[in-house]
């Protein structure tokens, strides 16, 4: 066998018979997915159900939302170690049995410390499922389709996020907000048996998690490109987060509509993400990225201005801004981490990508709703004033605050129907909206700062890296590889990834340069 024969076999997983279905592994690994990316967006149009059925705060809904994040940031970078190591589809089903199974205990749940727990721990078997899908794609394409392959992944995935809104607003719309979950449970159930179909176990070699990770965050197209993730994320989940608080309760939308003026700006991403890429090719990381936060901060100051009386074009405009520069900037972005990674290491960039766009939307999420409170606190008393409310009226208001955090008309003895009924109504309107523009303000000034950031990334074109292949190499199906490697081979691959550590020390050295 000749050396540039061994270094092929090395760089791909060997197939597994009859069972190896490429496009029916595609249509599993989608499916899981979808089901990820549809439950992120669906759970902001069901928050204000969620919130009315168990007398959750904002602070509640905020960690309803965010055990979810966190337990998904905290374990992709860990799983895909795991998925090398007892293998890639085993690492799948499981990660995908346990979404469904964690998504039917949350639409049982009926209390808030139940949903945070069972959120959480939903955030782990999606930690477990994402990781592993990407892995799965690259072991059961040849060279010339992983593109297309790669391609329909990643469009599967916008699909799911845009139609998430709409979706989730039919079903809440007519079953309430559990069924948004149960959903998840014929997904799960279709996906595993899918997946044992279509591809054969496939592992990866032994590795660490420190060596690697260190590595790559060495380099600046990593670790700048990660921290730009962080901040538009940021920007995005506390987006979505806050217009739907706005749509419900402020709007009194029912949930279907309010996802149909939520699809225009997550929709554009699907148009954008692509030009994104093109961009990226011919002028490099640095200026798609710098335009796209630049988009999305006038988007952010754009929505900071509305009011209870916006109408749909006054909210979809700026927010189609930070729609079509989160497509131009989180693609390019990507790109920046995956062209500086070698082929042994392309797993982990991906982990990495994912855990910088998880950890960003947690902060979003946190530290908007924290100065949406702040502003509220601020603001009611004033707003109070100003209404020339009785003293038991404002007391009452005063009480609600975290009703009036949310846009909802807390309790008070105000007569229904009369004026005073209608003033307090327009005093929750007025504050709810000062604290959203507060919130969107934030965000606008912590993009920008990613603007800066983005001056450190390079204005060449990536260097071209291997397109094929597993994240990790070489793979070792059903177990069966160890004993057969004999040590002439072992010595091509300690070349191999040689070659491909000395190409990162390259890239490093570029980048500084």
């Amino acid at each position: 066998m000749s050396q540039s024969d061994t270094i092929e076999r090395l760089g791909r997983p060997a197939a597994s018979g009859p069972r190896q279905r490429p496009w029916l592994t595609l249509t599993a690994v989608c499916l899981g997915g979808a089901a990820v990316g549809l439950d992120g967006t669906a759970v902001t149009i069901a928050a204000p159900h969620i919130a009315r059925s168990v007398g959750a705060s904002l602070g509640d809904l905020q960690w309803i939302a965010n055990s979810y994040l966190i337990a998904l940031a905290i374990g992709l970078l860990p799983s895909g170690r795991l998925a090398d190591r007892i293998g890639r589809r085993r690492t799948f089903a499981v990660g995908v049995i346990g979404f469904g199974l964690t998504s039917l205990a949350i639409a049982l749940s009926t209390g808030v410390t139940a949903l945070i727990l069972f959120r959480a721990l939903q955030g782990f078997a999606g930690a477990l499922l994402q990781p592993a899908s990407l892995a799965l794609i690259r072991a059961v394409f040849p060279v010339d389709r992983l593109g297309v392959a790669l391609g329909l992944w990643g469009g599967a995935n916008a699909l799911a996020i845009g139609l998430g809104p709409v979706v989730a607003g039919v079903i809440v719309q007519g079953f309430d907000w559990p069924a948004v979950f149960l959903l998840n449970v014929p997904i799960a159930v279709i996906t595993t048996a899918l997946i044992y179909l279509a591809v054969g176990e496939s592992k990866g070699p032994s590795m660490g998690l420190a060596a690697p990770l260190w590595r790559l965050l060495r380099a600046r197209a990593v670790s700048v490109a990660a921290s730009v993730l962080v901040l538009s994320s940021f920007g995005v989940f506390g987006l979505l987060f806050m217009l739907t608080l706005y749509l419900q309760n402020v709007h009194g939308f029912q949930p279907i509509t309010a996802g149909l003026w939520l699809l225009p700006p997550i929709g554009i991403v699907v148009i954008s993400a692509p030009i994104g890429g093109v961009l990226t090719e011919r002028f490099g990381s640095r200026w798609p990225v710098a335009g796209g936060l630049l988009l999305m901060a006038a988007g952010l100051f754009g929505l900071a201005q509305l009011t209870a009386d916006s109408n749909f074009w006054d909210m979809v405009r700026p927010a189609v801004l930070v729609g079509f520069g989160t497509g131009l900037c989180a693609v390019s972005a990507t790109q920046s981490i995956m062209g500086a990674a070698p082929d042994s290491m392309t797993g982990m960039a991906s982990a990495i990508q994912q855990t910088a766009s998880q950890i960003g939307g947690m902060l979003g999420i946190g530290l908007m709703g924290w100065m949406m409170s702040a502003r509220v606190l601020d603001a009611l008393p004033q707003r109070i004033n100003e209404a020339h409310l009785p003293a038991q009226l404002g007391f009452e208001m005063r009480r609600g605050v975290d009703d009036v955090a949310q846009g909802m008309v807390p309790e008070t003895s105000a007569p229904g129907g009369g004026p005073v009924a209608g003033a307090v109504r327009t005093v929750t309107d007025l504050v709810f909206t000062d604290g959203m523009g507060a919130a969107f303000l934030l965000a606008a000034g912590v993009i920008l700062l990613g603007v800066l950031l983005a001056m450190l990334l390079r204005t060449s074109r990536p260097a071209a890296h291997q397109a094929a292949g597993p994240p990790d190499a070489p793979a070792d199906v059903h177990g069966e590889r160890g004993h057969q490697q004999g040590a002439n081979d072992q010595g091509v691959e300690q070349h191999a990834e040689g070659d491909q550590e000395r190409d990162l020390d390259h890239e490093q050295d570029r980048q500084h340069g």
